[in-house]
């Protein structure tokens, strides 16, 4: 499987920080499974803090997809992060195809032809197991328990979601609905998905629409999927990130929002990416996105070329004390959120109730992002409290 991982940068950091990487192991369903955790420096077992699962691809392990920087992200957002690690496990009758050594994987539903790799294996038991142990050792906010995965990991990130209702949303990478999977969650799931258009392993889906994804839904129809589940409307936000790296991708977005429960449906189409987790030098980081998506946010930078178009929206006082307001533009502008410093929203309002003053008086000193949706992209201040 093909990846781009952050390792060395990660290494760096650790070195800097409190926080504790340890590779965990206990018996589960008679067979010894493992696990990174990462527990940032900043965790107080007083408070209750958010767990993200990230699960590894087809062939691939713990250690090496623990690259991909989600450490980096709990540190300034206060979270823990587990890497779990697939068995070697294997079906039979797929030794014609991936010859006739065990390989780790994921029992996700991904497969065709009543084929699938570890048949046997409950992983979504051992994931809910996982999340158990867990919450005995750390305090964890059982309303923000979330899964991210690639490739295989993927698949199976979309399995938890159908089948495991504490997970409360999902981020998958280059790996849909697996093809033999009754996915019913009964429960609206926000869910997000990266994908590359020219992923020759799992396929997008060709330009008309055909299916070329031999192991479960194109990007299409995973949308259909889960917008019909969660009972979305038509799409609320589009557009396309800046292209400012030298790297042969573009970057398209999509958001259904307005769905039931306050869920949402969220696609990234990169262009001429293939099957690969993009990094910290692409236009765009799909670790930092994964997290900002579970806080609920949209890219800062969608459509920004349109938004140029717009009547400016001005905020006042800045610095402020207790209130700050909005003028101009408004009737374009929709939800009006403020943002602390490591990604969570504080406040929302709608626009009209803010050009009427947002009370900020409750927010502690420092700097803040206020973020407005328009009907044409996501327009950003960035403004100062004081005392």
């Amino acid at each position: 499987m093909k990846h781009i991982y952050l390792s060395t940068l990660l290494c760096i950091t650790a070195l800097a920080t409190t926080a504790q990487q340890t590779t965990e192991s206990w018996e589960n369903q008679g067979t010894i499974r493992q696990y990174i955790q990462y527990v940032p420096g900043s965790y107080n077992a007083s408070n209750a803090v958010p767990l993200v699962i990230a699960l590894h691809g087809m062939g691939d392990n713990m250690t090496n997809f623990s690259g991909i920087g989600m450490q980096l992200v709990a540190d300034t957002a206060n979270f823990i992060v587990v890497y779990p690690q697939a068995l070697k496990a294997f079906n039979p009758q797929l030794v014609p195809f991936f010859g006739p050594d065990s390989i780790t994987a994921w029992n996700s539903g991904a497969g065709a032809m009543g084929l699938t790799l570890s048949p046997d294996v409950s992983d979504v038991e051992f994931i809910n197991a996982l999340i158990d142990t867990l919450s005995v050792q750390f305090n964890i906010d059982q309303s923000r328990i979330y899964a991210t995965g690639f490739s295989m990991g993927a698949f199976m990130t979309n399995r938890l979601a159908c089948e495991l209702p504490r997970i409360a949303a999902i981020a998958s990478v280059a790996g849909t609905v697996g093809g033999l999977l009754d996915c019913q969650p009964g429960r609206s799931v926000p869910a997000c998905h990266f994908h590359g258009t020219a992923d020759t392993q799992v396929g997008y889906g060709t330009p008309d629409g055909a299916a070329n994804n031999l192991m479960g839904l194109n990007v299409s129809d995973w949308i259909t999927f889960w917008t019909g589940n969660n009972a979305c409307g038509e799409v609320t936000l589009s557009g396309a990130l800046p292209d400012m790296a030298n790297d042969g991708y573009t970057v398209d977005y999509l958001e259904y929002a307005g769905c039931a429960d306050n869920s949402r449906v969220v696609h990234y189409k990169v262009y001429g990416a293939e099957h690969v987790w993009l990094g910290p030098n692409e236009d765009i980081f799909y670790t930092r996105e994964i997290w900002r998506f579970f806080l609920g946010l949209s890219p800062l930078s969608v459509g920004m070329e349109e938004q140029a178009t717009l009547p400016d929206l001005s905020l006042y006082p800045n610095p402020a004390n207790d209130l700050i307001f909005l003028s101009g533009g408004l009737a374009q502008a929709g939800m009006v959120s403020i943002v602390g410093a490591d990604g969570r929203i504080l406040l929302q309002t709608a626009a009209s109730q803010a050009v009427h003053g947002i009370d900020i008086s409750g927010l502690a000193t420092g700097a803040y992002l206020l973020q407005v949706v328009t009907d044409r992209g996501v327009l950003t201040h960035r403004f100062m409290k004081m005392d």
